[in-house]
């Protein structure tokens, strides 16, 4: 077995194990959230995606055989997979209405995707699509830098929120939690290089993996002393929702 293989199979252990783990602390939360344990199961079926992503890898040989072909196998697993942990994140710290606009936007960019894949295939009837390969890393890029943006603004939305209303600082779970997301994707920003050269893959791949190990870790402990906040949210939502209304109603 070569290095590749062993390197590939290491990150299969690796996600089913932070997968299990994840799942597993569900049975030692204090109490049950409801928007906390929809995370929590986003985060695993992404887990899950990309054990698959490598079980295919490993099958089929897609790395193996050239750097290009396994980036185009990496971006169309990778996608929905890294989506789905940034809806997980962001299920957290937002409301309802601004969920779903963040998934409708990543279902849309990855469903553009799938169109340059399809259309890379039809004319080159290959996997080898040339210069499609190169829009579909930039529609990765976008989906990446969407999901950063979008919960650094709702972190920064929720602190002001919490402040106002507790008059104090955030607990310090918080901060360890918005720490962690800040290292996994540090460590995502990276990808788009490793995916395209897998000498590369090797020095970031382990520092990705490290950074998705953290962020597991300070999930499983914000869960731990998770303290439910639904309740604010619906009513901010209901609040927007009514002050839209007002606005409508006005302008007509």
């Amino acid at each position: 077995m070569d290095s590749l293989f062993l390197f590939q199979f290491a990150c299969f252990i690796f996600m089913l194990i932070n997968a299990f783990i994840v799942a597993l602390s569900h049975l030692h939360v204090r109490w049950e959230n409801k928007r906390y344990e929809r995370s929590r199961w986003m985060i695993v079926a992404a887990l899950i995606g990309l054990a698959i992503q490598y079980v295919l890898q490993m099958t089929f040989g897609f790395r193996a055989m050239h750097d290009n072909l396994g980036a185009v196998i990496n971006i169309l697993l990778y996608t929905p997979c890294f989506s789905l942990i940034s809806i997980g994140i962001y299920n957290i710290e937002t409301t309802r209405a601004n969920l779903r606009k963040m998934i409708l936007m990543c279902s849309g960019i990855y469903a553009a995707i799938i169109v340059v894949f399809c259309v890379g295939i039809n004319l080159h009837h290959s996997l080898y699509i040339r210069g499609g390969l190169y829009l579909m890393l930039t529609l990765f890029c976008v989906s990446v830098f969407y999901c950063i943006y979008m919960i650094i603004q709702e972190m920064i939305r929720r602190k002001n929120m919490l402040e106002t209303m507790a008059a104090t600082d955030l607990l310090p779970y918080v901060k360890y939690s918005r720490a962690s997301v800040i290292i996994l994707w540090l460590a995502v920003l990276a990808m788009p290089v490793a995916i395209f050269s897998t000498t590369l893959l090797y020095i970031v791949g382990p520092a990705v993996l490290l950074a998705l190990l953290f962020f597991n870790l300070t999930f499983i402990a914000l869960g731990s002393s998770y303290i439910p906040t639904e309740e604010l949210l619906d009513k901010e939502e209901e609040n927007q929702r009514s002050r839209e209304k007002k606005n409508f109603t006005s302008i007509v």
